[in-house]
């Protein structure tokens, strides 16, 4: 699981809790992307996650060097366009969104889900993910 981040699948998982089943289901959706994306298998996932803690904090600590070129935020590949959704929660995710547009964002949450946001949100959205994302 060297391409993208342990700790964001986590906080991704964690939002499979949440009393709203669009926005559980959006949160295991891209999970599995982000799996899929860093060329794994669940099995792989979950394997390397139950590795003794010693094991683990060793391959924590491998260089950065050591990662696969080219991933992008969160390990996903960039020379794939990532699908509104993906970006709506990647935005959501990201400690350098600001509170107020994780606020604004949360009343696009079921348009996004349902793949209703018109062209200028689409854009807004690129935007975000542009700005507090990728950086």
């Amino acid at each position: 699981m060297s391409t993208f981040n342990r700790n964001t699948l986590v906080k991704v998982l964690e939002i499979l809790d949440s009393s709203h089943a669009q926005e559980a289901l959006a949160a295991a959706k891209l999970a599995s992307a982000m799996v899929r994306e860093a060329g794994l298998t669940w099995d792989q996932v979950i394997d390397d996650a139950i590795l003794p803690r010693a094991a683990a904090s060793s391959a924590a600590q491998e260089p950065a060097q050591a990662r696969t070129p080219g991933a992008g935020p969160f390990g996903y590949r960039r020379e794939r366009e990532l699908s509104p959704h993906e970006q709506f929660f990647m935005v959501l995710l990201s400690p350098r969104t600001p509170v107020d547009i994780k606020r604004k964002l949360r009343s696009w949450e079921g348009r996004v889900l349902d793949g209703e946001i018109t062209p200028q949100e689409s854009a807004d959205l690129q935007f975000m993910y542009q700005s507090f994302v990728v950086g």
